[in-house]
């Protein structure tokens, strides 16, 4: 574990907590970003709102002058943004969206987590920690814990290696049989996750 990693976590801990591991992760290729309707939408800052409105008429007006592309279109990019990803390096996640899996990846999608963050293993809890802050906010970090779950809800870290593209592969399985993966930005640190989960 990165000295760094340790410090940006650490002060994310309940009083007595015991740090063990943690590696910046992403969540596997081949899991599709769940629908709309399930998250939580994120409050966009002022500067958002404003740059987003020229872009929300025009999305408005082509959806008016042309309303059957507009709707097959929007299907269309939900089924391709995971289907090319799923064809090569197969699924990213077992069970739905209800499942344990299926809630670990939504709220990793929800409040601008973009789907990565340090996945942290203490002595009490498994837990994601993400920098909340604003793309162009580069020099001010916001760190939160996104996700955090009791060390029992969790049945194992599933070593899954998988081709040249994933060799930091960890599936997370649930104790209701679902699981979802996770593959670390630097393979040689999934190993110690492992060994931090099981030990």
């Amino acid at each position: 574990m990165l000295n760094a990693d340790r410090e940006i976590v650490q002060p994310l801990l309940e009083p007595g907590e015991r740090l063990i591991e943690a590696a910046k992760v992403s969540l596997a290729p081949g899991i599709a970003r769940p629908p709309e309707e399930l998250l939580t939408p994120r409050q966009p800052s002022q500067l958002e709102q404003k740059l987003a409105r020229p872009f929300n008429v025009l999305r408005r007006a082509y959806a008016v002058v042309n309303p059957v592309s507009a709707a097959v279109g929007a299907v269309e990019d939900r089924v391709a943004s995971a289907a090319p990803e799923r064809a090569l390096h197969g699924t990213g996640m077992g069970g739905d969206w209800a499942s344990a899996a299926g809630r670990f990846v939504i709220r990793m999608y929800e409040d601008g987590a973009y789907a990565s963050g340090l996945l942290t293993v203490t002595d009490r809890r498994v837990l994601m920690v993400v920098d909340r802050s604003a793309i162009w906010q580069l020099l001010s970090e916001q760190h939160a814990v996104q996700w955090a779950v009791q060390r029992g809800e969790l049945a194992e870290f599933r070593r899954n290696a998988k081709g040249v593209l994933q060799r930091g592969r960890i599936d997370l399985v649930f104790r209701d049989g679902s699981w979802a993966g996770v593959s670390a930005d630097l393979p040689r640190n999934a190993d110690p996750l492992v060994a931090a989960f099981s030990g």
